[in-house]
């Protein structure tokens, strides 16, 4: 009874350690690669000044609001500056050092025709993004 009590416990201990997994940083921004699967999308963008690049990952899918992954990454000193994820439609460079993200914005049905047209007005797509500052 008490080898297999010891056998099983040795057994929990043993899956125990090989299912730990370790977060990997790289180095080189250049050579900087996302894990990606078959079914979704890498984007790299430079800023302005090309000092700094966005590598974006999201699933390739036919919804309209994506949970997208960023990382900042300094192309002087090849360090990661910033990463995060982002739930919305898509997120682009604003600045040199401001990222902007549009969240996505779906539509409500109103039974009061006159609420709709008063808010048309007033509605501007500017308002409806976010800004993310790198530093």
């Amino acid at each position: 009874m008490k080898n297999r009590v010891i056998s099983v416990s040795a057994l929990f201990f043993l899956l125990f350690l090989t299912s730990c997994k370790c977060k990997q940083l790289t180095s080189n921004a250049i050579n900087y690669t996302a894990k990606t699967s078959v079914n979704s999308i890498v984007e790299k963008t430079y800023n302005l000044s090309k000092t700094m690049m966005l590598v974006t990952s999201f699933k390739n899918d036919l919804m309209i609001k994506k949970i997208i992954d960023y990382t900042v990454l300094d192309i002087n000193t090849e360090k990661v500056i910033k990463c995060g994820s982002f739930e919305g439609t898509k997120l682009v460079w604003y600045t040199n050092t401001e990222l902007k993200g549009y969240p996505h914005i779906g539509m409500i049905k109103k039974d009061n025709k006159s609420e709709l047209l008063s808010n048309n007005n007033s509605n501007n797509n500017n308002n409806y993004s976010i800004i993310i500052e790198i530093k």
